[in-house]
């Protein structure tokens, strides 16, 4: 079915030929088709490479959809890495997001073991960043990342996103952008949206991951995604892009990634 979807994307996908956004164009060309590096990013993909070379056994407690190549309890830090980790592409793109628009009030839906957290943080010194975990024994591995880089404004929070997603938004107030990250399960996935729409503004961006990675992502993406909520929606097959810009006639993109 992925192979099915994936064709079905790259058929429709187009470039900024056409685009007549102004909004959108600006957002293609600018930070969706560059691939710009800052400094910065070899600090980041330095902890990746350690992650990738650490061969400890952790026990894992998965409060989401699960993986598809791991459903053991205890698993090595680089296996997880090498499944669960955000890409260099993504995490460039998180990053040059935050740092163009703006954003800092940013909650991210599933921290791993905190590369992308690092992506979005390091942005901008206005950052406000909190994201959550809930396994406990990744989450320690991402908070000594964290500790290195004190610099980074990161505020962890480890537990049942269900059960401090409430308290983390009344915290927040308002969001400029949520990258979900989480439980790739339908249920789940309109929940979090559900309850993170009451926060955002005008101008807010959330981003999902693997919109196809199952029947249940894609039947919420679908829903998500044509929400009269939402002014633009942008299909990257990777992620799913909402902003909620209601001023603006509704519009669907298929874009190149």
């Amino acid at each position: 079915m992925q192979v099915f979807d994936f064709l079905k994307y790259k058929y429709n996908a187009g470039n900024a030929h056409g685009l007549h956004s102004p909004f959108v164009y600006e957002l293609y060309t600018q930070v969706i088709e560059p691939q710009k590096y800052y400094y910065f990013f070899d600090q980041i993909e330095k902890e990746r490479q350690q992650l990738l070379a650490n061969d400890q056994e952790i026990k894992v407690t998965d409060l989401g959809a699960g993986s598809r190549k791991h459903n053991t309890i205890n698993r090595k830090v680089n296996s997880i890495a090498e499944s669960s980790l955000s890409n260099k592409r993504t995490g460039s793109f998180l990053f040059e997001l935050v740092h163009r628009y703006k954003y800092e009030n940013i909650l991210e839906l599933g921290t791993s073991l905190g590369i992308s957290s690092m992506y979005l943080a390091a942005a901008s010194k206005k950052v406000k960043l909190t994201t959550i975990e809930g396994c406990p024994n990744i989450a320690n591995i991402a908070q000594d990342i964290f500790n290195k880089h004190k610099h980074l404004n990161i505020d962890s929070k480890v537990g049942n996103i269900n059960n401090l997603l409430p308290e983390v938004l009344k915290e927040k107030n308002q969001l400029d952008l949520v990258y979900f990250d989480a439980n790739h399960t339908y249920d789940a996935t309109m929940n979090y949206y559900n309850l993170c729409k009451n926060y955002a503004h005008e101008n807010t961006l959330f981003i999902f991951d693997d919109i196809y990675w199952s029947k249940g992502m894609k039947k919420a993406w679908n829903e998500i995604s044509q929400d009269k909520e939402i002014g633009i929606s942008i299909d990257l097959y990777h992620l799913g892009l909402v902003y909620f810009r209601k001023k603006q006639p509704k519009q669907h993109f298929t874009l190149i990634y």
